[in-house]
């Protein structure tokens, strides 16, 4: 009997210790990736997984990097729309001793038995509607975070992963970090009590992007009509194509969606939910500079379960003062954490760092109590999973990337259906003691930045969940969980 090549990989359950092997060694420029198979310490072949990826610049980059220099992993394809960034990568691959086939369309690449596995690092926007292409197409799929542009996309992701029985990773590599994991083993097990509030942390130095006075010139090493794929087709109003999109709300998410969407999901996590709040709630604006970007830069969002603790997030963009905008931008800090996590307990706090290789409990009188040092290898746990045919082996699979996104989202539309008003409305507004703390510290932190208290920022609807429907019963939020795809990039099963 003839077994196929996938059939053969999806069957093949006897490596799942390969997620605690190392970086292969690399001999004259070409990596062990190249070879058929690789081969472990003990002569245990390894089936080769033949992987491509889709948007090559930032996360692409580093993604490329990582899984070829995974045993018994060959990149063979790399698809971009940007001619210049496709050819720069694989001149690098060809390097490296990799052979690649490229593409400017996606499609092209998941067409016939080129790959197994496709890994997506393109702008959100394009996320879920290539991770569901790829599962149609038979591929399994690493998507990068966050996993959708809207909350109803991630859901279709789900669906399209259960459907064509693809194993599908989400790009929260935090959850493969040693530390991380230990911390909400006991976060969870109660050592400090219950938790009572997670507390999300994203003070991140995001300056002006600038701001134009029309449309901006393209160059023609660009397919911006792929570019754009299933967002509405607009001139670009911006200085700088790539990496700016985050700020445009038409591409990005801003960063609830951008490094927050990684301490949303361990906010999460550690919290216990497993499903969408019960209810949302916003405030924020783009505050301290007049430029392109349509985004929050400082923002509080409140995520209230009626069976567990709240989940709060904060982003805030400016420096710690006006002064640093003009200097080195430091940031503001929370429980000596600029970017990172907070399990605010009974009877201490835990904190995960942004770096997730650390993780800390400390009593309520600040002495540590127990500290937790490892890391992780994402794109291996990936490849682990694959080998075995086994989602259950995925650290972050796409249930969670869906829901961590989903968190997020929620609080971009509660500002988007939200009033204008200043920072004192919205104290005002904030329905419990932990969301007005939050506020208040907002208030201080804008004043620092000499925003004054009058300056208009959104001040949310709160947004009223059936978290088993994965929808609000409030008609106008249900309509910004769903977006118009332009045609001919329309999601599977959609009306647009």
């Amino acid at each position: 009997m003839t077994i196929s090549r996938r059939r053969f990989i999806g069957q093949t359950s006897s490596f799942a210790a390969f997620g605690t092997l190392g970086v292969p060694t690399i001999l004259g420029g070409a990596s062990i990736a190249q070879e058929d198979q690789a081969t472990l310490a003990d002569g245990t072949d390894l089936p080769e997984v033949r992987v491509g990826i889709v948007g090559l610049n930032g996360r692409g980059v580093s993604l490329m990097n990582q899984f070829r220099q995974l045993p018994g992993v060959r990149v063979v394809a790399l698809c971009d729309v940007d001619s210049n960034v496709l050819n720069t990568r694989a001149a690098d691959m060809q390097k490296a001793g990799f052979d690649v086939q490229t593409f400017n369309d996606f499609r092209q690449m998941l067409d016939g038995d080129t790959i197994d596995a496709a890994v997506i690092a393109t702008p959100n926007h394009w996320h879920a509607l290539m991770a569901v292409w790829a599962c149609d197409a038979g591929k399994d799929v690493y998507v990068e975070k966050p996993v959708s542009h809207v909350v109803a996309e991630g859901r279709s992701i789900v669906d399209a992963a259960e459907r064509n029985g693809r194993i599908v990773q989400s790009g929260m590599h935090g959850r493969s970090h040693a530390a991380v994991q230990s911390a909400i083993t006991f976060a969870q097990s109660g050592a400090l009590g219950e938790v009572v509030c997670a507390r999300g942390l994203c003070y991140k130095p995001r300056r002006s992007i600038g701001k134009v006075n029309g449309p901006q010139f393209v160059p023609p090493t660009i397919d911006y009509h792929r570019w754009l794929g299933p967002a509405p087709y607009t001139p670009l109003s911006r200085r700088s194509l790539h990496y700016d999109w985050h700020w445009d709300s038409a591409t990005g998410n801003g960063d609830l969606g951008n490094q927050g969407v990684h301490q949303m999901d361990i906010a999460r996590w550690g919290a216990g939910h497993d499903r969408l709040p019960d209810r949302a709630w916003s405030t924020g604006g783009r505050v301290g500079y007049d430029d392109d970007g349509n985004t929050p830069n400082t923002q509080v969002t409140v995520l209230e379960y009626d069976n567990g603790p709240p989940v709060i997030f904060e982003v805030r963009g400016l420096p710690c003062n006006k002064k640093q905008q003009s200097d080195k931008w430091e940031m503001d800090r929370y429980h000596d954490m600029d970017i990172g996590v907070v399990f605010h307990c009974e009877d201490g706090e835990i904190r995960v760092s942004k770096n997730y290789n650390v993780a800390s409990a400390l009593d309520k009188n600040g002495q540590l109590v127990q500290e937790w040092k490892g890391g992780g290898n994402h794109a291996a746990n990936f490849i682990e999973a694959v080998r075995a045919g086994d989602p259950s082996l995925l650290t972050a699979p796409i249930i969670d990337g869906h829901l961590s996104a989903a968190c997020g989202h929620l609080g971009l539309v509660s500002c988007d259906l939200g009033e204008d008003g200043s920072i004192d409305d919205a104290y005002e507004a904030a329905r419990s003691d932990l969301a007005r703390e939050a506020v208040a510290r907002m208030r201080e932190h804008m004043l620092a930045n000499r925003i004054a208290p009058e300056t208009d920022i959104r001040i949310g609807r709160m947004i009223p969940l059936d978290s088993n429907l994965e929808r609000s019963t409030d008609p106008y939020a249900n309509a910004l969980f769903t977006k118009e795809y332009r045609a001919p990039f329309t999601m599977p099963g959609s009306s647009t």
